[in-house]
């Protein structure tokens, strides 16, 4: 496993590792090796950021680039995800870019839905497909949630996924047999042999119609956030979830050699941001690109003496046009994509509360509400107040 263990501190390390680490760093390591343990936090981080991200790169050298070139002269398919929940980087090798939501790790109603790197990821594959320009992105999920596991926290880690730009999921695991021990082989069984079988369509049903939004359509969004090949932020990546701000997240490698930078925003793929965040410290190669983005105000340093009003007041100006609702709801989370001329407006109650707000920025349009369930849509009056049942899903359709 890559990176600092869940359980342990232990860090990834063979008998010549440090001889690579050297390589890759340019100086010796070693006089630093003992820092990754040391009581100070502040030595601690700064050492043991330096050795994960040259094992970052290690391990893209010498495996998923290994791998991505095998499976592209085969003609096949590279899928799965990397061992962190914000390994941008190693995505570029996949043909369809996943993550994992395993062991509990995200949970509703908890600091992990917002924060934490594993709170990143699936913000991760999905900014990985749209940059990468790459059709799907996957999450494998509820992989080891245990015999505890609820249809509610099942439906809810779906949508947790879909409003973050996520359109394959993969509910782990379907099992032929729970006899005897099997029943605890990274529980719970999602399948035939869940108590919650006999109305999976439910579940399938909707989910295939998210899935389907998600796939081959245009994402609506004016802000990127920063990132490195192997850390993501979260904080910020928080306040723009709380605010209805949607974004993704734009690795250093790719601001420095994809982008094009101009007054009109900066240009990825087939996506031009207005505003760029950066919480981490980014790299001195980016100097000149951040120095041109501050030049034309669409850059915003995040740091943790930042003021909040000023970030949101930043995110709203590069986003004149996004939905918001009144009161403010912090629970609320938006997505807004485009596919074969409708505008599809994915609304998610993220927690356990009811929740009533008016919805701002769609009343001038004809707005319907899509049944996940049915595949069916009816009219609806955005002068009226719309009401979240906990962890519901709304979809409008604007034309």
């Amino acid at each position: 496993m890559l990176g600092k263990c869940k359980e342990n501190n232990v860090y990834p390390g063979t008998n010549d590792i440090l001889k690579k680490i050297n390589k890759i760093l340019g100086y010796d390591f070693t006089p630093h090796l003992a820092s990754l343990w040391s009581d100070d936090k502040n030595e601690a981080e700064k050492y043991v950021e330096i050795y994960t991200s040259a094992c970052s790169l290690l391990l893209e050298q010498t495996y998923y680039a290994r791998i991505g070139k095998f499976c592209k002269e085969k003609n096949i398919q590279l899928t799965g995800h990397p061992s962190k929940g914000d390994d941008l980087g190693l995505l570029q090798y996949f043909d369809i870019p996943g993550q994992d939501l395993v062991w509990r790790w995200i949970l509703p109603d908890t600091p992990s839905a917002l924060e934490g790197e594993e709170s990143t990821q699936a913000k991760c594959s999905s900014s990985a497909m749209i940059h990468g320009k790459k059709r799907r992105n996957l999450n494998e999920c509820c992989g080891a949630y245990g015999h505890e596991l609820t249809w509610d926290e099942m439906m809810w880690l779906g949508n947790w996924c879909i409003i973050r730009g996520v359109n394959l999921l993969v509910p782990h695991a379907f099992y032929y047999s729970i006899r005897s021990c099997r029943k605890d082989e990274r529980p719970p069984d999602v399948g035939p042999n869940a108590k919650w079988w006999s109305n999976y369509s439910e579940y399938s049903d909707a989910f295939k119609r998210l899935c389907w939004i998600n796939n081959d359509s245009t994402h609506v969004c004016n802000i990127a956030i920063l990132g490195k090949a192997n850390k993501l932020p979260w904080k910020s990546a928080k306040i723009c979830f709380e605010n209805q701000i949607d974004f993704n997240y734009i690795e250093e490698t790719q601001l420095l050699e994809s982008a094009q930078i101009s007054k009109d925003g900066i240009q990825i793929a087939d996506m031009n941001y207005q505003g760029l965040i950066v919480e981490l410290d980014e790299d001195s190669t980016l100097n000149n690109i951040c120095k041109d983005l501050q030049s034309n105000n669409q850059i915003y340093r995040y740091t943790r003496d930042s003021d909040n009003p000023d970030l949101i007041k930043f995110i709203q100006e590069k986003s004149p046009n996004h939905i918001s609702f009144s009161p403010q709801r912090n629970n609320l989370r938006i997505r807004h994509v485009i596919k074969n001329g409708i505008h599809y407006h994915l609304l998610f109650n993220e927690t356990k509360a009811e929740t009533e707000a008016i919805c701002n920025g769609l009343k001038n349009e004809t707005t319907s509400v899509f049944n996940l369930v049915t595949g069916k849509s009816e009219p609806i009056n955005m002068n009226d107040p719309l009401r979240f049942k906990p962890y519901e899903m709304k979809v409008l359709l604007t034309s």
